[in-house]
Parts: C-alpha cells; sequence; structure tokens
C-alpha cells in the first residue's frame, strides 16, 4: 500500500496515494448507496410505518450530514486545500443543523408514542375548547400548553438553531484568523496558517451541538423511551444513534488540541472522529425503514399464504371461508399455538370478544391504535345500527334512529378518517376517503367544535355523546366489558331494551300520526345545526348501513397483514395474555 509520508501535511499537491484513494472511493459509494436509498424512501414515502417518520426532516437532515461528511472524508485526500473559513461554516451550520433535525426526527418516538397512548384512552386529539377564543398573554400560555409535545420539540430545536447561527456569525466577525488574516499568528506560511487556522478556539462551538446531542439530550432520550418497545425499531435506531455518537466531540477535541495525536492525525483527521455517529444516524434514518419494509413484505406473504391454505382446508371440509367475515360459524378459536389465529377469523374473534389487548399493543408497540380504534367505532355503530327503531312493517330507520346513527358517524369519521380533525387519520385509498368526505364533512361543525356542545339531552340508547367525545375509549371499553356478559348467538345488544321501547313508541307514532307535546323528544337534535329539519337535510342519500363498509375492509385487512401479525406472534411467544 502506497502512502504519503509525510501524510497530511498542507502541502501544495492533494495526498492521491492508496489512502486518499480510498477514503474518495468510499466517500462516492457511499453517496450513490444513501441517495438511492433516499429515493427509495420519497417514493414509498406514503406507506404508514414511513409517514411517521415525516420524510422530509429525514431527507433534509441527512442531506446536511452527508455535506458535512464529504468534507470531513475528502480532508486527507484534498490535504487542506480548502478554505479554513468554508470549512467553519459547513462545521458550524451543517453539522449542527443535520444533529438538529436528526432530534427533531427522532423525538417523534416518545411523542408519537405518547400520542398513542392518549389516543386509547382519551380524546386528546381534539380539544373541546376553542383556541381562538382567547386572547393575551395568559391566552398565548394556555396555547402553548396545549401543544402536542413534538411541536415544542420542534420549537424548541427551531431556537436552538437559530441561536447557532448568531453564535456562529457573531464568531466569524470577531475572529480574523477565520477571515484569512494570519498576522496573530505570526509571520507564518500558507501551510502553517491553514493549519493553525483550524485549531483556533473559535472551532469549539461548532461541535458543541454534536456534544449537547450525544452527551445530554441523546441520554434523556434514551430515559424518556426506555419503556417503549416498538416494533419499528426505532428504540434501537436510537439506541445506537446515541451510543455512536458518544465519543466523537471528546475525541475531536483531543485530536485538535493535544500534541500525541499527531501521529494519528496525518493519516486519520480530527473531524473523522464525528463520521462514525454521522454514518450511524444516517443509516437510522434511511435504512432502518427500508429493512422494515422488507421484513413487512415477508411476514405479509407468509401470512396470506397461511391464510389461502387455511381457507383451502376449509373448502375441502366444507367449512365456509374465513374471509368471508362469519367469524361467528367457525369454531377456529384462538391459540397461541395454531396458525389458525392468523385467519381473518380469528382477528374478527378477537375484535368481537375482547380487542383491548390488541388496542394496547397497536398504541404502544406498533403505533397504530388509530385502526383499532376504527374497526371497535364502526363495529358499535353496526351494533347500533341493527338494534334501531324502524318503521312500522318497514326496515327504514326512523328519522330519529337515522339521525343518532349519523351523528355517531360524524363522530367517527372526524375521529378517524378526517385528515383535518383526526391527529391519526386511518390509512385509506383515496377513494373511499373521498366518499367519506362527501357524506359527512358538510356535517362537521365549524372551528373544529365538538358535536355534543349543543346537545344537553339524553340519547336514545342512553349513549352519552358528551362522553363519548371527552373519552370515546374509556367509554367503549366500558361497551366492551358489558357486551361480554351477553351471549354471542344473541343479537341484543346493550342498548336492547331501550331501542325496544323507542320501536314501540315509534309505532304509535306512526299509528296517530302525532307526538304529545308533554312528552320530551327521545332524539336530541343534530348539534351541528339549529333546526331539526335543516339537520337531516345534511344527511346525504349516500349514507346507509353500508357507509364504512369500504373502509373497514381496507384497514381489517392492512391490521391482518401487520398489526395482527406482530401481535399474534408476540402472542405465540407468551408476551401477550388474554386474548379472549
Amino acid at each position: 500500500m502506497r502512502l504519503e509520508p509525510l501524510g497530511r501535511n498542507w502541502g501544495d499537491i492533494v495526498n492521491w496515494d492508496d489512502l486518499g484513494k480510498a477514503y474518495a472511493g468510499f466517500i462516492i459509494a457511499w453517496t450513490a448507496i444513501l441517495y438511492a436509498g433516499v429515493a427509495w424512501l420519497i417514493k414509498n414515502r406514503d406507506l404508514p410505518f414511513i409517514k411517521i417518520r415525516n420524510v422530509p426532516i429525514a431527507v433534509a437532515s441527512v442531506s446536511c450530514l452527508h455535506l458535512y461528511l464529504i468534507k470531513i472524508v475528502l480532508a486527507y485526500t484534498t490535504n487542506g486545500h480548502f478554505l479554513c473559513s468554508l470549512e467553519f461554516w459547513i462545521m458550524s451550520i451543517y453539522l449542527p443543523f443535520g444533529i438538529a433535525l436528526f432530534q427533531a426526527n427522532l423525538v417523534q418516538l416518545y411523542s408519537i408514542s405518547d400520542q398513542q397512548q392518549k389516543l386509547a384512552t382519551s380524546a386528546a386529539s381534539t380539544s373541546t375548547a376553542s383556541i381562538a377564543s382567547r386572547s393575551g398573554v395568559r391566552g398565548w400560555w394556555q396555547q402553548w400548553k396545549d401543544l402536542p409535545q413534538i411541536k415544542k420539540s420542534y420549537t424548541y430545536i427551531g431556537i436552538g438553531m437559530f441561536i447557532q447561527v448568531i453564535i456562529t456569525a457573531a464568531i466569524y466577525a470577531a475572529t480574523p484568523e477565520l477571515q484569512g488574516d494570519w498576522r496573530s499568528f505570526g509571520k507564518v506560511p500558507h501551510a502553517k496558517g491553514q493549519a493553525l487556522c483550524r485549531k483556533s478556539v473559535a472551532w469549539v462551538p461548532s461541535a458543541f451541538w454534536q456534544l449537547a446531542w450525544s452527551w445530554f439530550f441523546g441520554l434523556w432520550t434514551l430515559w424518556k423511551i426506555r419503556n417503549i418497545h416498538d416494533t419499528h425499531y426505532w428504540r434501537l435506531g436510537t439506541w445506537l444513534s446515541v451510543i455512536s455518537g458518544l465519543p466523537g466531540t471528546p475525541l475531536w477535541i483531543a485530536a485538535v488540541f493535544c500534541i500525541q495525536f499527531k501521529p494519528v492525525n496525518i493519516r486519520w483527521v480530527p473531524p473523522m472522529w464525528l463520521a462514525p455517529g454521522i454514518i450511524v444516524m444516517q443509516v437510522v434514518t434511511v435504512f432502518f425503514p427500508i429493512y422494515e419494509a422488507f421484513i413487512s413484505r415477508a411476514h405479509m406473504r407468509e401470512t396470506l399464504t397461511l391464510i389461502k391454505n387455511w381457507e383451502e382446508k376449509g373448502a375441502q371440509s366444507g367449512e365456509p371461508s374465513v374471509s368471508s367475515g362469519e367469524a361467528s360459524n367457525l369454531s377456529v378459536g384462538i391459540s397461541t399455538r395454531s396458525k389458525e389465529i392468523f385467519s381473518m377469523a380469528s382477528l374478527e374473534q378477537a375484535l368481537a370478544v375482547n380487542p383491548l389487548p390488541l388496542l394496547r399493543f397497536a398504541a404502544s408497540k406498533d403505533f397504530t391504535a388509530e385502526n383499532i380504534i376504527f374497526l371497535m367505532r364502526v363495529r358499535e355503530w353496526r351494533q347500533v345500527h341493527a338494534s334501531a327503531p324502524r318503521l312500522l312493517n318497514t326496515t327504514t330507520l326512523t328519522a330519529d334512529a337515522q339521525e343518532l346513527l349519523f351523528r355517531m358517524g360524524v363522530d367517527i369519521y372526524t375521529t378517524c378518517v378526517s385528515d383535518i380533525y383526526s391527529e391519526f387519520p386511518i390509512n385509506i385509498d383515496h377513494n373511499i376517503k373521498v366518499a367519506l368526505d362527501n357524506v359527512f364533512a358538510p356535517a362537521v361543525p365549524d372551528k373544529k367544535k365538538r358535536l355534543s356542545d349543543d346537545s344537553t339531552s339524553s340519547s336514545p340508547w342512553d349513549i352519552d355523546m358528551e362522553a363519548l367525545q371527552k373519552a370515546p375509549i374509556q367509554l367503549e371499553i366500558q361497551r366492551m366489558t358489558l357486551s361480554r356478559e351477553t351471549s354471542d348467538e344473541s343479537v341484543d345488544t346493550m342498548w336492547s331494551a331501550k331501542s325496544k321501547s323507542l320501536k314501540s313508541q315509534s309505532s304509535r307514532d306512526v299509528k296517530t300520526g302525532f307526538m304529545d307535546d308533554d312528552e320530551r323528544p327521545i332524539f336530541a337534535r343534530h348539534p351541528a345545526t339549529a333546526p331539526l329539519g335543516v339537520a337531516r337535510a345534511k344527511i346525504r342519500p349516500a349514507f346507509d348501513g353500508a357507509v364504512f363498509d369500504a373502509a373497514e375492509a381496507s384497514i381489517k385487512y392492512l391490521v391482518l397483514t401487520n398489526t395482527w401479525r406482530k401481535f399474534a406472534q408476540e402472542a405465540q411467544g407468551g408476551d401477550e395474555k388474554g386474548m379472549v
């Protein structure tokens, strides 16, 4: 191996020895590989587990870090033929900005985990308070407290980046050496001046962000996520990023200011001690999602094969297909030791009997609680629809029953579907979403006002709409508990008794043609509008018992091939108990 005997000596020629060629070849190859991965991320940015990683911030972080990485990897090859002032700006801006954006991207792990936990226990994603009505300093403070944790983190990081620019500009303006004036060094040759310029204490603040990231913010992040065990390799990536960055800045400072590092510095320049941490951050940001996609697709094919084999087995034995959704007609059970657990029938059985373990898993590990919540709420909506009062001798819903079902549908739409009102909207096909938008969006109250704000009277089947908005999942958990006490074969729901009385009341109204004026209405008017007639006019013709069918089928398939598969595998390993 041919090496320049003096190594990096700030001489008149570049170091095009074998080591210099190796550095150049590495950075060219790594750039090609890295941006091939970036292109893949951008192309597949709509995948659920990539969307939550905030691709624009991830790409910006990788690019800032890579620009600095190119500079330091080629430092030996260029042999100092690079302006000291320009290198100062690159290290003081691109390195801190790259790390700051990486922090902003990585902090989503804790923030999303926290939001998913809240989503599984309350309606924190849609506040009942109107921020627009607040004013003054107290109102601003309240708005700040109401911000999600991730937006607060973005604000802190943005302020830090702004301060970094101000500090860098001030140091540059106050340091003549960085501007090419080396008179303070005495009468020195160009090579010596380049070396002394890079040993100025003015460079120390440029590495402060890396030091703060690794030794302060990074360790704090590890503490905050200590109890998070996600299925997206996010926690592992955070650990690797922080640990790999710990030695960087201390070794860089030692290499710059300690004479003992001189034999090392001529081959491995001081900033190269930051390179391992930078490369790990790039790998975590770009290639972990690609690896997850590869593993997810392999497992999806395996799951679909199991389902196909089970259906073929059922067809040969004369049993109905599990994909038909007739879970109650199948005696497949939910055994953690059987491949039958991966079938659609098992998923539907879990949703019908006890979806809470699956909901907890989705919220704490897979970050897909919105999908389980949507399936739970649609199933509840169908139960209400099945037991709703009809007109005498017909299958047509009474006007009041249709209004209540529409109200519940609007609430499902705002909580789980709408990109405007839902913090975690479900991932469905565009055409399906447009169809739901056309049905429910016109009825959504203005200014994100909750549907229950104008409704004070009781709902017909003891559904407390205000409680439904404030704690929908807690209420659903109570309802699930009540529903489990009934037989699987029973068509009655928890509102059956009240429903029957409503049916007879509706029958009396149809026969007599009028209602007693002294009688209190059994349905509250639609809260989005004042007159009842106008409220009913908002109900689109497309609103019927099948309005959620397409969205439910899409989400159920997504859950079956992703969240349910992971949950079932963990259950088979004995980590999850009480699936039914």
